[in-house]
């Protein structure tokens, strides 16, 4: 049967991971017996006539949703179990944790009114966590090799207004023009292709603001902000290495910006550090671990 011979602790994991994905009170495995049949329960069957169950306090108002989730969190223990390895994917227990760090981000995002909130560090080429969707479509090197450009973009005159009325054909041009290397342009040209909604300024200005933050932290106190009429951000620095950037379209208040980031600080961190561990991977790939 599947889950015969499988850890003990392994299952018990999984478990714990459904609780905790699906906001479950409780998750169980259960072999034979009737269906449940209580609207406080969402299930799903594997191989072999086990069955997985998630707990509610109520009826979980948003079942359907929460019902294709279990779902596809079981087909990737099922294929796992199948093979005869760990009851999970250690890649959905990576994406699970990261989400959860994601998810407290974009909830500092919506509190502050920024239009993003990341965590990187001094040195890594690591984008720890951030409120941004397309996230995993680059590193903090591509952000920052963005951000280098908006830099000497803005230090020639052109704002970021007017690199986005630019046609494409010309922004290479232009970019030359102003002094830039082919690569930083081609960069820039990319993402410009790449994305065409309006998450790509908010895009941009978060490129620009983790160049800036990486450029001025080693002189600046454990936080600080900067102000434009439709740029800004507010930086925390962490756990020695890390850096918090909400980064804004406009104008903020720092007091109750500061305020928002000390009260959610410490479940980022907890979250943060409570990341597993990953082999080194070539650039491109998800994350490469470090500690501070």
């Amino acid at each position: 049967m599947l889950l015969m011979g499988m850890a003990q602790g392994a299952l018990l994991r999984f478990l714990d991971l459904l609780r905790q994905e699906l906001g479950a009170d409780d998750a169980r495995a259960e072999v034979g017996g009737r269906r449940p049949d209580d609207a406080r329960l969402l299930w799903s069957e594997l191989p072999g006539g086990w069955r997985l169950v998630v707990v509610f306090d109520t009826p979980p108002e948003d079942r359907k949703a929460k019902q294709e989730h279990l779902q596809r969190l079981v087909e990737g223990f099922s294929q796992s179990a199948t093979d005869g390895s760990l009851p999970f994917p250690s890649d959905l227990v990576v994406d699970s944790a990261f989400r959860r760090l994601d998810a407290a981000l974009e909830a500092l995002r919506t509190r502050t009114g920024g239009v993003a909130a990341m965590v990187v560090d001094l040195r890594s080429p690591v984008l720890w966590g951030s409120s941004e969707p397309q996230r995993h479509a680059g590193d903090v090197e591509h952000l920052m090799e963005l951000g280098g450009v908006l830099i000497a973009a803005r230090e020639a005159g052109l704002d970021l207004d007017t690199l986005l009325s630019l046609d494409p054909s010309d922004l290479g041009t232009r970019l030359r023009d102003l002094g830039i290397d082919a690569d930083g342009a081609g960069a820039l040209g990319r993402t410009l292709d790449a994305q065409h909604d309006s998450s790509l300024r908010r895009h941009l200005l978060a490129a620009l603001a983790v160049a800036r933050a990486r450029a001025e932290a080693n002189a600046r106190s454990p936080r600080w902000a900067h102000h434009e009429p439709q740029f800004g951000y507010f930086i925390r620095s962490f756990a020695n290495i890390y850096l918090l950037v909400v980064v804004f379209e406009g104008a903020f208040s720092e007091l109750h910006v500061e305020s928002t980031v000390l009260h959610a600080l410490p479940a980022i961190e907890r979250l943060l550090l409570s990341l597993p561990p990953l082999d080194p991977k070539p650039r491109g790939a998800r994350v490469i671990k470090l500690r501070g």
